[in-house]
């Protein structure tokens, strides 16, 4: 089971929310212990509550450095006006695994797949955010290296950044396969204390 290849092929929140139903299994919990912390128990309410709050910010088009299917998905639910969703995937993902993702994404609302290097048109600070999901480590800002990659390269975008994470643990345990972003990259951060 390579629980971050699933998770780099449909996002942290789809891969914790079909975690949270067998997270009480010991075998679950000691193969993935290593590599993924595991989900809070309500990781499906918290999926609503981010994609109410990425809502409130008012904007019409917004970037998601991985593919979090259950946050656009919340999002389409929860929408009252016309919403762009750009899911953008790393140059080197499988051809296969961008297939499924596009077979999977919400019908609710504009979504499109946007491969790296390209730049989405008409995405600017007025009308679009840029959202980047990982995992909170004792106010750490934890990410896979392919999410950092894509920070870098569309760090010329002057809008808003936010920060969404699956979970937030209390220790600064840095799990393998990830690695620390450094908070200034990230405008805000979402907070399970924000309602």
């Amino acid at each position: 089971m390579d629980i971050q290849k699933t998770a780099k092929e449909i996002g942290v929140f789809e891969t914790a929310i079909n975690l949270s139903f067998v997270s009480e299994s010991p075998e679950v919990t000691q193969k993935i212990s290593d590599s993924f912390p595991l989900p809070s128990t309500d990781i499906t309410e918290r999926t609503k509550r981010i994609a109410e709050w990425l809502l409130s910010f008012g904007k019409n088009k917004y970037m998601f450095l991985s593919p979090e299917i259950a946050v656009v998905e919340e999002m389409a639910k929860a929408a009252t006006r016309p919403l762009e969703m750009i899911i953008t995937v790393p140059c080197d993902m499988d051809e296969d695994a961008k297939t499924r993702l596009a077979n999977n994404l919400p019908i609710r609302v504009t979504t499109t797949i946007l491969e790296e290097p390209y730049f989405p048109t008409g995405f600017f600070p007025g009308n679009g955010m840029m959202v980047v999901s990982g995992y909170a480590a004792g106010g750490r800002t934890m990410i896979f290296p392919d999410t950092y990659r894509l920070i870098e390269h569309y760090s010329g975008f002057w809008g808003k950044k936010a920060f969404i994470p699956y979970t937030e643990i209390s220790t600064s345990a840095r799990y393998d396969g990830w690695m620390e972003l450094n908070q200034q990259r990230v405008d805000i951060t979402w907070r399970s204390n924000y309602d």
